[in-house]
């Protein structure tokens, strides 16, 4: 690397480390990524068991002790006169009561208590049964086990979750890119309203200042999206907000990869547009074309999340600039073909590339400019300034 480049880069990241509003930036990242990642758990029900109230009035031999004994769902079985346990079914206190006759009173008769309930009266009634024909009770229980049926699902069984995850990294990616490229932006306009830039360029040239810029911030920029990731596949995994399947790792991967190549694209096209006016009131007016197609890449890959086997998925997956937060956001929904993600990584790098040639002439022709907004056409034709060799 340029020695000139080098130290540029380490002077971002020296100076953004030692502000304030940096650390307490990224403090509350994480700590919106760890409640994320907590919250849900504190107001799951990690007992899905059914409960259900019920009375059993009468002789029903071993009925009742049956429901007590059962643990899928769970019975808490009531003593009670006929009219009282009809009584309190009514009002809704009990969810059903076994009365004399055979009689079962529900509130609905299509509800799922009653066909747990049937479920245990006949269980109880075939045992009853077996034992007076003789059987022991080691013969009953042998009889009665049955090995369940295999299940086994033709889905990946995960979808909910993956889902969940090209959604949050879709989020996190477009933030991150949101928050940085501002960044770049008014670092550019403050050297130039300081006049700082003037006396580092009379040192280096604008190509190196610019590089060494964007590398600065954008190593802080991939520590901080490495640093959030890496906590909320932690925290999640740990508060079991959900099972972390093995692809998640890869988006993780592939979520760096898009972000460096995304950052690259946005940042250098912010700082080009930045370096055309000289007062920080004007930096979100002329940022307004990076702020748009990140938020069009936002939206539009909301698609791959939904349904990552779509057309619309993979062309915006693909297709330069919407792959830096769409593919990761794609590959976290479902499975995509390796040639898929090399053609997105080769055609968001080559368009990086590009854009950030264009940025640096820009850069060059308008970085010493101060006063009125610089047309583009003025700075592409070099006409803002002198050639600065």
């Amino acid at each position: 690397m340029n020695e000139a480049v080098r130290l540029v880069a380490r002077r971002e990241i020296t100076s953004r480390l030692q502000q304030r509003g940096f650390r307490i930036g990224f403090a509350i990242a994480l700590l919106i990524v760890v409640v994320a990642c907590v919250v849900p758990s504190l107001f799951s029900d990690d007992d899905s068991t059914p409960r259900y109230d019920v009375a059993v009035v009468g002789d029903h031999p071993g009925l009742a002790a049956a429901l007590a004994r059962s643990e899928t769902p769970r019975f808490t079985v009531h003593t009670a006169t006929a009219a009282e346990a009809h009584d309190r079914v009514d009002d809704g206190d009990w969810d059903a009561a076994v009365l004399p006759g055979g009689r079962l009173v529900v509130d609905e008769t299509d509800g799922d208590v009653v066909t747990a309930v049937q479920q245990v009266n006949v269980s109880t009634a075939l045992v009853t049964r077996l034992g007076a024909a003789g059987l022991s009770s080691d013969d009953i229980r042998e009889a009665l086990t049955v090995r369940p049926l295999r299940v086994e699902s033709t889905g990946s069984g995960d979808d909910g979750q993956r889902r969940a995850i090209a959604v949050i990294t879709v989020i996190v990616l477009f933030t991150q890119l949101t928050t940085f490229c501002t960044w770049v932006a008014m670092g550019v306009v403050e050297e130039k309203a300081s006049r700082v830039v003037e006396l580092i360029l009379s040192s280096i040239r604008p190509l190196q200042l610019l590089v060494g810029k964007l590398l600065g911030i954008g190593t802080l920029a991939a520590a901080q999206v490495l640093a959030l990731g890496a906590v909320g596949l932690v925290v999640s995994t740990l508060a079991g907000t959900i099972s972390i399947p093995a692809s998640a790792f890869v988006t993780v991967l592939t979520g760096f990869v898009g972000f460096v190549l995304g950052f690259a694209f946005f940042a250098a096209l912010a700082a080009a547009l930045a370096s055309t006016v000289s007062r920080q009131e004007e930096v979100s007016g002329v940022l307004a074309p990076v702020t748009l197609s990140l938020t069009v890449c936002y939206f539009a890959s909301f698609a791959t999340a939904g349904d990552p086997d779509s057309t619309l998925a993979r062309v915006v997956s693909i297709v330069p600039p919407f792959s830096c937060v769409a593919m990761p956001g794609r590959i976290a929904g479902g499975t995509v073909p390796v040639l898929d993600v090399l053609l997105a990584v080769v055609l968001l790098g080559g368009a990086a590339a590009a854009i950030l040639a264009v940025a640096a002439r820009i850069y060059r022709a308008t970085v010493l400019h101060s006063g009125t907004r610089v047309p583009l056409s003025r700075a592409w034709r070099g006409e803002a300034v002198a050639d600065l060799g």
